[in-house]
């Protein structure tokens, strides 16, 4: 199996500036994707900070120990972000408070590894069917999983906000990380994306681009920036697409 990959970031139509930040080595199999929180330019930094970290830490385990990256890897990876991002926050007035969402995704033949911290998103489209991986760390998600409301849409008409994270990397001293694993076909596109898509666009509107056979991966990462855009652009908006495809196409 090989991956084509498109990557994507844009301030969107309302923020003075991007605090989200993609990145990865394709090649090995490594997407990263960030999303920014902090006064002045702290989101920015937080977001950067991840992504640089992750990108040079797991290539230098990697070298190293010459094999396949781990869960153990990636979660002492993502640990130290956090410990990195809390110790910066500490040392500078200005970044105090700082931290960032995360979507980390490893790839191997046959499978995918990945993390997640707080509300930026993992779906994955196979065979027309458009699945969310990850589980949002948001206190309004908390509160249906809790059974406060019986459904996301109830707590909307309540009036529960849908931006307060209750988890964030560098918010806590030891980190609660979201860790899951799962095969890989030929064939699946795996969408990673930040919460200024998903405010603006409809998980079945996402899959209607993602299914649009005229488009190319590229294309369709842009149309998705683009759409969200289009419907407020209210936050910043990030996406990074993945195809798994066979190694000789």
């Amino acid at each position: 199996m090989k991956l084509d990959v498109a990557m994507r970031t844009d301030r969107g139509v309302v923020r003075e500036q991007n605090e989200d930040a993609v990145g990865g080595d394709p090649e090995a199999g490594l997407l990263i994707l960030a999303d920014g929180m902090g006064g002045a330019n702290a989101g920015e930094v937080a977001s950067s900070l991840a992504v640089e970290m992750l990108m040079s830490h797991l290539a230098s385990v990697s070298a190293e120990n010459a094999r396949v990256l781990g869960r153990d890897d990636l979660l002492n990876a993502v640990q130290g972000v956090n410990q990195a991002i809390m110790e910066l926050s500490q040392q500078i007035p200005e970044y105090q408070g700082m931290g960032t969402t995360l979507v980390v995704g490893l790839f191997d033949k046959q499978s995918l590894l990945h993390a997640h911290v707080g509300d930026s998103r993992l779906y994955r489209l196979r065979s027309g069917a458009f699945k969310q991986m990850t589980r949002d760390h948001t206190m309004i998600q908390e509160m249906v999983d809790l059974g406060d409301f019986a459904s996301f849409e109830q707590a909307l008409m309540a009036g529960v906000p849908t931006n307060i994270l209750s988890r964030a990397v560098g918010s806590e001293d030891v980190l609660d990380i979201d860790l899951a694993e799962s095969e890989i076909e030929i064939g699946d596109l795996y969408l990673f994306c930040s919460d200024g898509l998903t405010g603006m666009v409809t998980d079945d509107e996402i899959q209607s681009i993602l299914e649009n056979l005229n488009l190319d991966l590229m294309q369709q990462a842009d149309e998705l920036v683009d759409y969200a855009c289009r419907m407020g652009g209210m936050d910043n908006i990030s996406v990074i697409l993945v195809r798994v495809m066979a190694s000789d196409s």
